[in-house]
């Protein structure tokens, strides 16, 4: 049976850090989750697709990666969950985004290099850094610390957080 590590609020939702959660899909293993935890549909879905701050990963990859819901998994699969990562602000720590992909949106949306790790872009400035990955057993994830400031940091700043979302991983 599929093994399912949850990290962060999705424990204190559960009261569980790890639990044995029948079906052959990710998508069939997080809907049994959800059978036994119903709080946990608003946290991991949006609509009938996952949630795009939730991270999952299977044996350290994305799982929007490989074939998304209908991943096939083994019996022994052992999946980590991930809440949304929630940032105080307009900083924001991002998980599984290189600095160089992020690099790569920020002069494709007209941003030109300051310094290393700094840009500007019409109204708002953007700061970055790479941090300790964070690491869970075998499962290491890079960490980019990200801030946005600026007459048009917010919006800027949602550009970034969907990137990091679609693109990290």
């Amino acid at each position: 049976m599929p093994k399912v590590n949850l990290y962060a609020t999705l424990r204190d939702l559960t009261g569980q850090s790890q639990v044995l959660v029948e079906g052959k899909t990710v998508g069939e293993v997080l809907e049994a989750l959800v059978r036994a935890y119903p709080a946990l549909r608003a946290e991991l879905f949006e609509g009938e697709g996952l949630s795009e701050g939730v991270s999952l990963f299977l044996d350290g990859r994305d799982v929007r990666y490989l074939q998304g819901l209908t991943t096939p998994l083994a019996e022994e699969a052992t999946l980590d969950l991930f809440p949304p990562v929630a940032g105080g602000g307009l900083v924001q720590r991002f998980g599984a985004l290189p600095p160089w992909l992020l690099e790569r949106y920020l002069l494709e949306w007209g941003g030109k290099k300051v310094e290393e790790g700094v840009y500007v872009l019409p109204g708002a400035t953007v700061r970055f850094q790479e941090e300790e990955p964070f690491k869970i057993g075998s499962l290491s994830v890079s960490q980019l610390r990200v801030e946005v400031e600026g007459e048009e940091a917010e919006a800027w700043y949602g550009r970034v957080h969907l990137a990091a979302a679609r693109g990290g991983g």
